[in-house]
């Protein structure tokens, strides 16, 4: 050990040490361990809890944590980026003041870098396995102490805080102890508003130190509102201690300073304009082999009557610590039956893969929900649920439902509701899923996504709910399915209920029904649209997992008329419309917006379902509902290329965003083919029945066929397309959809007749020989397969071209999947995969694309001069000196105009600038051709042959 400038310091023991992971034992508890974890770059991790507590927590320290939802917060909700910088002002806090052989006192401060340059210290990182207790551990070799804290949570005392101290230095020290949480927020403080205008929230703020309990609490002083009413917040946060002998609290966060200058602390009962803080100040003994065990516990959102009772137990339980103990016991035991009820618990020869099962599980029911009492339906629930859906079915049934037991059983439900022959309570029943524990997920790496855990009822009892985008909810239930395969035809019935007459699925789903999403121009993350994504194959995935664990089970439900649509007011252009502009192709249909609404008010959220000219749910049966997307897609298919993503969302991945419009998705096409072939075996079997469909949608299939027939032979014989051929194709499946959304969208369906089975199997085979040889036509020349082509379409004269991108994951797990790759081909694909860009082999994984160098700011919006020149209006503009458009800069460059962020922007400055007479004729000859230009400028690789931003 040397001394430097008056203070001790010396090289970190084992400074060459790097951070290494394994298993072991913290007071009887199995952990995984990550040492030298500050030699990582920060990460973040979600601590579970049993109940509706949540934490989002650094790897460094930083956090935020609270109850139900992001209003709930014990300390700010801040986004990832910000978290990792927040343990320097914001939670945990602990300074000890130590002396040393010498006579020197010496400040330590766990976890904070500064103290690296002082002292010899080891950082490491335990969690265990059931995911819900987070330790830190910080070893002084210098000071012969470790300092570690535990975060766990039970619902009866809400985020707990334990911190030890351990004296390994072989004799008696007497320290000076600082130790307790900073920047506790009060509970009512508007999300929003805090993270904005945290000053004015600062301004509301008041801390009560309750005498004789050790009890802050933080709360406002009125509700935060620019409205001439009077509003009192009623709720507030708490936190308290336990353990240490003899403490003294502090409010004020210039207790840190006074603590680390040897000055004496402030004793403040109450604090008001500034942000609340509870710190504990000691004096702690540590005899040599000994330790020091505390707890801090904070809450949030308490009532009068919960802090009262909490301040009770504080001033005369004297057993506490181990209340504490048995409640954080109970709560961690909780979590693992919830996990073991999704079968999350398993035990193979490799240690990890069993762990990490266990969270993936756990993480799946967070999001998904478990199924609260297996297969028992609370009936009280079911009514409830009944009611809110449908309040005129709830009082056609109410009686009847009120006669059933107590608890009853999912089959027993299903018979006596069938029974009644009436479609809504049997379709209802169908939707009815008793889940508990889900909530929509969110965080602070997803801010946009404001989660809610509602695992509680107004009155403290188990509330059964789920919500969560279309595609998050449905690939959470895939994998609960396998536990609870009696649930399928209900999951499926979800599925299918909340698709649209034109194929396509809302954003949201919620125990309630569906949602969607209404624009708002002030806000960048607001867009309408259909995503369609994993449509086909999740839905798919049920049906096979149906025909697996219940063979003949679909067969019997294809004919049952109880299903339904959801009623999204978005109306899908024209297909001409399309055709001009790919990206604007969705309308938000207020007026029919207003009577969903309506409906909603007068019956409940089934009036978010589409209704007949009766007033009443149209049904449907479930073959019609699963023939409608197979349609919907194959109306969009372009030949060779894919599925075009042609209605303002992309298909699989939000980072394809900028591919909706003219992107084309060669990853449904695989899925499309899975889900063609299932059909066509499954309906072999019926092939001498008769079905009823309505009038519309046999209509819309029987043309669909026509073209799919007449050009079969084409196909089958391999040939190329070419743009003119390809275009006309698109052409007669696109109008052929836009027929059938004009009548339906204008009229609603005229009537219900029957279809030979045998006509859908010839069709489902037509439309086969198309997809199999379009896969087949999306083959790379490395033997790999495209995952999304580019749509060029050109109306002078009406042709349509694909160009390849570059090479992505998505695509071969999806030719994988498809069932069209035998088994020696799959091989062989695994095996060009390993050889490929996408494998990383020192991370033993693959990307989903190749990384890439994208070009400096510099670099972007270079337009060739050569090719600008060959288009007379460019041309004319230069010469004349408008900018508008284009123009040079100092460097000699051509560029268009910054203010362009896409062709739509060009598109209106070419429209502006053709309402001026000298310039109408260049517009009207070279728009299109300009609008290229930029097109392949803003895709940059065009011209360079290295990737832009955009593709």
């Amino acid at each position: 050990m040397e001394k430097r400038n008056g203070n001790y310091s010396s090289a970190r023991s084992g400074a060459d040490t790097l951070p290494a992971g394994d298993f072991t034992r913290v007071d009887g508890e199995e952990y995984y361990k990550i040492s030298c974890i500050d030699r990582m770059t920060p990460f973040l991790m979600n601590i579970p809890s049993d109940t509706d507590l949540w934490m989002f927590i650094a790897s460094n320290g930083g956090l935020t944590a609270g109850r139900v939802d992001p209003n709930g917060s014990l300390f700010p909700y801040l986004t990832a980026d910000k978290l990792y910088w927040s343990n320097y002002h914001t939670g945990p806090v602990t300074i000890i003041s130590a002396n040393v052989p010498g006579g020197k006192n010496l400040l330590w401060e766990p976890f904070i870098t500064r103290g690296d340059e002082f002292f010899d210290i080891e950082r490491n990182l335990y969690k265990n396995l059931a995911g819900n207790r987070l330790i830190f551990e910080e070893i002084n070799r210098q000071l012969g102490l470790t300092f570690m804290y535990r975060w766990s949570a039970c619902d009866e005392f809400g985020h707990v805080r334990t911190a030890t101290l351990n004296n390994h230095s072989g004799r008696s020290v007497n320290l000076n102890l600082l130790d307790g949480l900073r920047n506790v927020l009060p509970f009512g403080a508007p999300l929003a508003l805090y993270q904005q205008s945290s000053s004015l929230v600062d301004a509301y703020k008041r801390t009560d130190l309750e005498p004789g309990a050790g009890m802050a609490i933080f709360s406002l002083t009125s509700r935060i509102t620019d409205r001439a009413e009077a509003a009192e917040e009623l709720r507030a946060n708490v936190a308290w201690s336990t353990g240490l002998d003899d403490y003294s609290v502090h409010l004020p966060i210039e207790s840190l300073d006074l603590f680390r200058k040897r000055q004496p602390l402030p004793e403040t009962a109450v604090l008001t304009g500034k942000p609340g803080n509870y710190i504990l100040s000691s004096k702690v003994v540590l005899d040599p082999g000994g330790s020091a065990r505390w707890h801090i516990a904070a809450d949030s959102g308490k009532s009068h009557l919960q802090v009262a009772r909490l301040k009770s137990i504080l001033k005369k339980e004297e057993n506490l610590d181990s209340i504490i103990e048995e409640s954080l016991l109970k709560s961690r035991e909780n979590l693992v039956r919830i996990v073991g009820n999704a079968d999350g618990i398993q035990q193979t020869g490799h240690r990890e893969a069993s762990v990490h099962h266990f969270a993936n599980v756990t993480f799946n029911n967070m999001r998904g929900g478990i199924f609260a009492s297996n297969y028992d339906i609370p009936m009280a629930d079911f009514i409830d649920f009944v009611y809110t859906r449908n309040r005129p079915v709830h009082e056609r049934h109410r009686e009847h439902l009120k006669s059933f037991p107590e608890t009853v059983s999912l089959d027993y439900l299903t018979k006596k509701t069938g029974k009644t022959s009436d479609p809504d309570l049997i379709r209802l029943n169908y939707e009815y899923l008793p889940l508990y524990f889900g909530r929509r997920h969110g965080g602070p790496s997803r801010p946009w996504n404001l989660f809610s855990i509602r695992v509680k009822g107004p009155d403290g009892e188990r509330a059964l709910d789920y919500q969560g985008n279309w595609r998050d909810i449905f690939q959470n239930w895939e994998a609960l399915a396998l536990s609870f395969p009696d649930f399928i035809p209900n999951i499926i019935a979800k599925f299918v209920n909340a698709s649209t007459v034109d194929g396509f699925n809302p954003y949201r789903i919620t125990r309630e029904g569906v949602d969607w999403e209404v624009a708002d121009p002030d806000d960048p993350w607001s867009y309408i649209g259909y995503w369609g994504d994993h449509q086909i194959v999740y839905l798919l995935k049920f049906l096979e997992a149906l025909t697996r664990y219940y063979p003949g089970k679909l067969e019997g439900m294809l004919e049952e008329e109880v299903f339904s649509f959801a009623d999204v007011p978005y109306r899908i252009k024209g297909y001409g419309d399309i055709l001009k502009n790919p990206r604007s192709t969705v309308v938000f249909d207020d007026e029919h917006a207003f009577r969903v609404k309506e409906r909603v008010r007068s019956k409940g959220s089934d009036g978010r379902l589409y209704h007949d000219d009766s007033g009443e749910v149209y049904h449907v049966n479930l073959l019609e509902k699963l023939l409608i997307p197979v349609l919907s897609k194959l109306s969009n298919m372009v030949p060779e290329a894919g599925i075009w993503m042609n209605t303002q969302r992309p298909e699989w991945n939000d980072a394809n965003n900028a591919l909706a419009g003219n992107g084309v998705s060669v990853v449904t096409l695989c899925y499309l083919r899975r889900h063609l072939k299932f059909l066509d075996d499954i309906l072999k079997g019926l092939s001498d029945k008769r079905i009823v469909f309505s009038v519309e949608v046999i209509e819309w299939m029987r043309q669909i066929s026509s073209v799919l027939n007449k050009i079969k032979s084409g196909v089958e014989s391999g040939n190329d397309l070419g743009g003119a051929e390809r275009r006309k194709i698109m052409d007669a499946l696109g109008k052929a959809f836009s027929q059938y959304r004009e009548k339906v969208y204008s009229s609603g369906f005229s009537g219900r007749k029957g279809m030979p089975v045998s006509d859908i199997i010839s069709f489902l085979e037509a439309a086969l020989v198309h997809v199999e040889n379009y896969i087949r036509k999306n083959r790379r020349d490395d033997g790999l397969f495209h995952s999304y082509n580019i749509l060029k379409i050109s109306n002078e004269p009406e042709e349509a071209f694909v160009e390849n991108l570059y090479l992505m994951l998505e695509g071969q797990v999806a030719a994988l999947s498809s069932g069209l790759i035998d088994a020696e081909e799959a091989v062989e694909i695994m095996k060009r995969l390993f050889r490929s860009p996408i494998y990383v082999e020192d991370r033993k994984s693959f990307l989903l694309y190749p990384e890439k160098e994208l070009p400096g700011f510099l670099e972007k919006n270079i337009v060739p001069e050569e090719e600008a020149m060959k288009i007379p209006l460019l041309a004319k503009l230069l010469y004349r000196g408008n900018t508008e458009v284009i123009a040079m800069d100092a460097d000699g460059r051509l560029r268009f105009n910054s203010d362009f962020s896409n062709a739509e922007d060009l598109s209106a400055a070419l429209g502006r600038l053709g309402r001026k007479e000298d310039w109408r004729e260049e517009i009207s000859r070279d728009k299109s051709r300009v609008l290229d230009l930029f097109e392949k400028v803003f895709r940059h690789e065009s011209f360079t042959g290295r990737s832009g931003t955009m593709y």
